[in-house]
């Protein structure tokens, strides 16, 4: 890649009184290939699954090599839901793993933290959202398992607790309605990458379109964690937002 890349981050509680967003990055440096990992998790019903998300996940993701970055990223994943399932409060999941001498990054999501990333051509590419409200394909698939969909949210029977994600870690109430598994993609040349909670963009997933525009100048301009929140805190928040950039 050339250049020197580095990893910004920036974390705001906004207007709540708790803070339930984690995030975590690390370098990664072993003899097959060197770059970052970066991981957003944003919290709901507390924070416990972020938090054992944050203080595991350095330990549990092991990389062999270049060409296994997707599958070691699917363990990850599959052991985070393993010790959350039993969990009341939940968690999203997104990740962006950045080899940068093989120019290449792998993405794992679980939920509705946006993972965006720019590439060599100007294409922005922009995570799924695991979200009821914004993602019909996902709505429909969860009612097929046996959630019910009403103003926005997804429930459990005549249950009175609603839950806008299809996929998400924790969430013992929603079991066999979400689902633990991730969406798992890999994207050449990447020149700036994005992982963030929902608040850094729109947290009732309504106006996400047109933003990611806005975003896509800022890629251009490979802006920092920094400028994003910025950006976000004069649009004013509505709920807790943290930015991992690297570029």
């Amino acid at each position: 890649m050339g250049k020197e890349y580095s990893v910004t981050c920036v974390q705001e509680q906004g207007p709540r009184s708790y803070q339930e967003d984690r995030s975590f990055h690390k370098r990664i440096e072993n003899p097959h290939c060197y770059g970052w990992f970066l991981a957003v998790m944003d919290g709901h019903e507390g924070s416990s699954v972020a938090e054992l998300c944050a203080k595991e996940i350095g330990d549990l993701f092991t990389l062999r090599d270049a060409d296994h970055v997707e599958e070691a990223l699917l363990h990850l994943v599959l052991s985070l839901s393993t010790k959350t399932l039993c969990f009341n409060a939940g968690s999203t999941l997104s990740i962006a793993c950045v080899l940068e001498d093989h120019n290449k990054v792998s993405v794992a999501v679980l939920g509705d933290s946006p993972v965006v990333v720019l590439d060599d051509k100007g294409h922005l590419h922009v995570s799924p959202e695991h979200n009821v409200r914004s993602n019909l394909k996902e709505r429909e698939a969860a009612e097929r398992r046996g959630g019910v969909y009403a103003d926005g949210y997804l429930y459990k029977g005549n249950g009175d607790f609603g839950l806008q994600l299809s996929r998400a870690l924790g969430d013992a109430y929603f079991e066999g309605i979400i689902l633990r598994e991730p969406e798992i993609y890999t994207i050449a040349n990447p020149q700036w990458i994005l992982v963030a909670s929902d608040g850094l963009i729109d947290p009732v997933h309504s106006q996400s379109k047109v933003l990611f525009k806005k975003i896509a100048e800022y890629a251009q301009r490979h802006a920092s964690a920094g400028d994003l929140m910025q950006w976000a805190t004069s649009r004013g928040l509505n709920d807790n937002a943290t930015a991992l950039v690297w570029g």
